[in-house]
């Protein structure tokens, strides 16, 4: 991981991406993963496909081995956040679905890098997570995602187009290289921002101009401090 120049400017908060990671409550994550891996059906999906939560009216809690998931809204495929491996995905759809929400919102993922893991039936997962006692973890886990998203909120809500090109950038170099050279930049910030593809590519222009960063067939090869405006 490149933490070099993914620490926030402010001393003492840590950027989204390494706060998700270093936050993660991996214990709950086992034990969620080892009680449910066998129910699972096994996928492994390419960069740029797609999986839906929601298939002939049967909803899947998704167990993600390994890969980046991009989560994203049905209707718009606007990014709604980031799901590093390991990671469960699907949770929140799947109570709308058991509990028949009206107007709930629906999601689909979008692999950002090659993905593998298992698909979990929504019968299957109450049933091994009543019998295992489990609640208590899934507690935790969306108790975390809620704090992620808050802290991702402070860099993407209320500021101007570079700034949010500048945080994600800064995400994208902090990922393990496997993963950061399999992802179009264009289009991970696009995703994530809905800034215009005009004004994006502008912008990434001006930095390498200015020898900040450095991309190669769209991807991001190396990356300096960045200037905190434009």
């Amino acid at each position: 991981m490149n933490s070099d120049v993914a620490e926030n400017d402010n001393e003492n908060a840590l950027h989204s991406y390494l706060f998700s990671q270093q936050a993660k409550p991996y214990a709950a994550l086992d034990a969620l993963f080892s009680a449910l891996w066998s129910f699972g059906k096994p996928f492994n999906l390419q960069p740029g496909d797609e999986f839906y939560l929601n298939s002939a009216e049967e909803n899947k809690i998704v167990l993600l081995e390994s890969g980046i998931f991009s989560f994203c809204r049905c209707g718009s495929g606007l990014h709604v956040t980031s799901a590093f491996a390991p990671s469960i995905i699907g949770l929140v759809d799947s109570y709308g679905m058991t509990y028949d929400v009206s107007t709930r919102p629906e999601h689909f993922l979008i692999a950002e890098t090659e993905c593998r893991g298992r698909a979990v039936s929504m019968p299957d997962f109450i049933k091994t997570a009543d019998e295992c006692d489990l609640w208590h973890d899934v507690a935790r886990i969306l108790a975390y995602r809620l704090m992620v998203m808050c802290v991702r909120d402070r860099e993407l809500v209320g500021v101007d187009s570079y700034l949010k090109v500048r945080s994600l950038l800064i995400e994208l170099w902090a990922y393990a290289s496997e993963y950061r050279l399999s992802i179009n930049v264009l289009n991970f910030i696009q995703r994530r921002t809905g800034i215009s593809r005009s004004r994006t590519m502008k912008l990434l222009s001006e930095l390498k101009k200015g020898g900040y960063i450095s991309i190669d067939g769209g991807r991001l090869l190396d990356m300096k401090k960045l200037p905190m405006a434009y």
